[in-house]
């Protein structure tokens, strides 16, 4: 293990224990925004929070490039039920044996401390003895990642990047890849399909078109994928399609026959496919229907939320992690896994099934994005959350050394 991280590990160890002890759930993340403020500040790093509430850290480099980003989320999901956690606490950080307990700790606060320890050390021991890095590196701690919409990212992008001259060529996650070099995501997007028909009473309903009906030739042939591209794709094998909701209205005890029925649809597709050909999809399905039921009629589009940020912040935001792809044969993922194998790591090169913020930084922005973390994926959401200290000891000691080989700077000066 290289020196710097030795001398660290402990360090580490307790940075990883008092985030777990904050509750940060999505929309609540202020506690653990305050933590890292004061974190970088104690190590003399530029920080600041932006109009989101994302935490954005900055080590100045010369301006010859590149410019890195590290990135993390600041939210957890809910513990869930706290008997499915015995003989452990969610909040209470947990030693045993090489296991550290708690909520979040895999997805993805294990990762994300990794990536500011690496930053104090990359401080402490190059820049503070007098060296400049050739780019900027930036941490950024987002908020809101955990729904699935990219709120933090897109803010970021949007304000922050353009408010404070704000250049990315490479961007880290530190979400939990069970220490591989992750360099894309299979997509997801929650596509909202609505059927309508004509209000009548229920005590006569031929006088009425019921949305409900109209509903079923869409299930039938969404059940069957008649009309649906599941794509198989060699990097993330199987796309799929399942309805996790739906709903009818006027509903409830009333005694009328409702004209709008919607169901949710969690669509997971190929590095290949893009969502407005998923959209299509259905377009298609609903023209094929309409040729069978003359009264058909039918919407479908992207699920869209208005989001708020625990700084009052608010806006529209599409339910979707689109798919991306940087690629194993790019210099920034050749250079990181020779980084690792040169510490001795073995890191497969894969892709991810879940969706990541590698769907605003890589598929919007085409910036060259890069999954590491020794959280394992399993671990993500569980009770009895965990992640092994030796391997998270690896991720912290990984990025240290991909930092210094894409930067250019000899890993003598940490060993």
């Amino acid at each position: 293990m290289l020196k710097t991280v030795e001398e660290r590990k402990n360090d580490y160890l307790e940075f990883m224990k008092k985030v777990i002890s904050l509750k940060t759930l999505t929309c609540e993340e202020k506690p653990m925004a305050d933590f890292l403020i004061d974190f970088f500040e104690g190590l003399g790093i530029d920080v600041f929070r932006d109009g989101a509430g994302n935490v954005v850290a900055k080590i100045p480099g010369e301006g010859k490039g590149p410019n890195i980003l590290l990135n993390g989320h600041m939210d957890a999901v809910h513990e869930g039920s706290l008997d499915a956690w015995k003989p452990y606490e969610p909040y209470t950080p947990t030693v045993e044996g090489d296991l550290l307990y708690g909520r979040g700790i895999c997805d993805m606060k294990g990762g994300l401390s990794a990536q500011c320890m690496a930053m104090k050390t990359i401080k402490e021991e190059y820049i503070d003895k007098g060296n400049k890095l050739p780019g900027d590196l930036y941490f950024l701690g987002v908020v809101q990642e955990e729904p699935a919409e990219m709120f933090g990212m897109e803010y970021f992008f949007n304000h922050t990047v353009p408010e404070h001259n704000i250049k990315v060529d490479l961007v880290y996650l530190g979400e939990p890849s069970s220490n591989d070099v992750v360099v894309g995501q299979r997509g997801k997007v929650e596509l909202v399909v609505r059927t309508y028909g004509k209000v009548a009473h229920s005590s006569a309903p031929e006088q009425g078109i019921n949305a409900i009906q109209l509903m079923v030739p869409v299930l039938d042939r969404l059940f069957k994928h008649e009309g649906i591209n599941l794509v198989t794709d060699e990097k993330t094998g199987v796309s799929n399609i399942t309805v996790t909701n739906i709903t009818a209205s006027p509903g409830g005890n009333l005694s009328v026959i409702p004209d709008i029925c919607e169901i949710s649809v969690d669509r997971r597709y190929a590095t290949s496919q893009t969502i407005d050909e998923l959209v299509k999809e259905f377009e298609d399905m609903f023209a094929e229907i309409k040729k069978e039921i003359p009264e058909f009629k039918a919407t479908v589009e992207p699920r869209v939320y208005t989001e708020t940020s625990y700084t009052g912040y608010t806006t529209d935001v599409k339910k979707a992690h689109p798919a991306w792809d940087t690629g194993k044969d790019d210099p920034y993922v050749v250079k990181s896994l020779e980084a690792l194998h040169d510490l001795g790591q073995d890191p497969a090169v894969k892709y991810w099934l879940f969706g990541t913020d590698g769907g605003c930084t890589q598929a919007e922005h085409g910036i060259p994005t890069i999954g590491y973390s020794g959280g394992e994926e399993p671990q993500a959401h569980q009770a009895k959350e965990h992640v092994s200290i030796t391997e998270m000891n690896k991720t912290y000691e990984g990025y240290v050394a991909m930092l210094a080989k894409v930067y250019g700077i000899d890993i003598s000066v940490f060993a």
